[in-house]
């Protein structure tokens, strides 16, 4: 290994502009293909609280409208959630949410305010994703049932107050850095009130903060669904419960294929829409994780256009490069020719040219494997935000960035790159005469 780094350290004295530019070819393109390696894998792989991604579904809003198709309103209820998906056939397990909003979180008695985002959610939320617990737990279906009581209509000014106050009706589950904001510490909140966008709540639990890559199980806040108020949603009862503030998450068994579901949802649909005659629901789409991703609405398959663009972003530079190393072969011509005449045979020859560029393209994988970790950081706003909220704290812990199977990646793009820049001009190159090269001809 020594005798190689310093053959390396002589190349580079040797040929700087052909070693550079190797390098830093190779460092570039190394970035590129990691940032869209880890873009697909932050956003597709089955990852915590998100751990079965892969066999994940997605509902859109839904549409509530008369039978002719006049007077469309947007939002699935109640009524609509549990026809289609109650005891749907090859899912194993079902939630709902409301879409994140953001929000103020302070003390009672404290003037600071800190910014972030609530999400309310099902019963069966916590058990629905992997959440890591620091301190205490989910909040129970009875604390769950309670939120209907903190949205009882006051008579007067003062009448019901106090239990319109009560914070045991907002039972919530907070993250670690909202905890440390406002108590110090996790174990220190538990069971501690804080204001939710001025309304007080009572921590029960504090979980690990998640990152906002995580588009569904994000959030800062989480309170129960009860809290959205979806009775009181203009046209929830108009409609038969129909319409409403849900969306639903289903998480499909092994060996249930997406198209059974949506055929199984569909004939639902017509059943539910027989039964009203005066509104019918649409659920026009039902995604699978990747589709929720990329693309959504979309018949582009995700896969493929990282696939090809994985492909654009390391053949391109392999061909110039092979073309820089060829060039570079032609003024070693006279070294290879000697080479051969002092008994070296080809093989050992392509083999030392060979050693030489795995070097150079082993330094520009590690360039380029630290410099791709640099773009992430910097760029994770744009780069991984879904372009739906603003999530300007976009955090990418090095858990998440420094992963073996990635590494191996680049290792495994480093020696494709090395056998398409050096092996075909070095073949070319000890193929020639020796007689001829060491008189200058071609």
């Amino acid at each position: 290994m020594k005798k190689l780094i310093l053959q390396a350290i002589h190349l580079l004295r040797q040929n700087p502009f052909y070693s550079l530019v190797a390098i830093i070819g190779t460092a570039v393109t190394i970035a590129f293909v990691m940032v869209v390696v880890m873009i697909y894998e932050f956003r597709a792989a089955d990852i915590a609280p998100e751990t079965d991604r892969s066999r994940l579904m997605y509902t859109d809003t839904g549409t509530t409208q008369y039978p002719d198709g006049t007077t469309t309103y947007k939002g699935m209820g109640s009524a609509a959630y549990e026809a289609l998906f109650v005891g749907l056939p090859g899912v194993e397990d079902a939630t709902w949410y409301a879409p994140i909003k953001k929000g103020v979180s302070s003390l009672p008695a404290s003037s600071d305010r800190y910014k972030c985002y609530v999400r309310q959610v099902a019963p069966n939320w916590f058990s629905f994703f992997d959440y890591p617990f620091i301190a205490g737990r989910p909040f129970t279906k009875d604390e769950y049932d309670l939120g209907k009581s903190a949205l009882q209509e006051v008579e007067s000014e003062y009448k019901n107050y106090e239990a319109v106050m009560n914070p045991d009706f907002r039972c919530t589950v907070i993250c670690e850095r909202i905890a440390r904001q406002l108590f110090g510490s996790a174990e220190e909140a538990i069971g501690k009130t804080l204001l939710i966008n001025f309304m007080p709540s009572k921590v029960v639990g504090v979980v690990a903060d998640v990152s906002s890559i995580f588009q569904t199980a994000y959030a800062d806040v989480f309170q129960p669904f009860t809290l959205t108020n979806e009775e009181q949603t203009y046209g929830y009862w108009e409609t038969g419960y129909l319409r409403g503030t849900r969306m639903g998450v289903l998480k499909l068994a092994t060996g249930t294929s997406p198209a059974d579901i949506r055929k199984e949802v569909e004939r639902r649909e017509q059943i539910l829409n027989s039964q009203h005659t005066e509104y019918q629901f649409k659920m026009q789409n039902l995604y699978t994780h990747t589709e929720q991703t990329f693309f959504r609405g979309s018949a582009v398959d995700a896969r493929l256009v990282y696939a090809l663009l994985v492909l654009v972003l390391l053949g391109v530079p392999a061909i110039s490069i092979s073309g820089l190393m060829n060039a570079q072969m032609q003024s070693r011509l006279s070294e290879i020719a000697i080479r051969k005449a002092y008994g070296a045979s080809n093989v050992s020859i392509i083999g030392h040219l060979f050693t030489e560029g795995l070097v150079n393209t082993l330094i520009g994988g590690v360039l380029g494997f630290l410099l791709s970790y640099v773009l992430v950081s910097l760029g994770r706003v744009w780069l991984l935000g879904d372009g739906i909220n603003n999530l300007s704290g976009i955090s990418v812990d090095m858990g998440m960035l420094f992963r073996p199977d990635l590494f191996i990646i680049v290792l495994l793009v480093c020696l494709v790159f090395n056998l398409l820049a050096v092996l075909l001009p070095a073949t070319l190159a000890v193929r020639k005469n020796i007689v001829v090269t060491l008189k200058g001809g071609e």
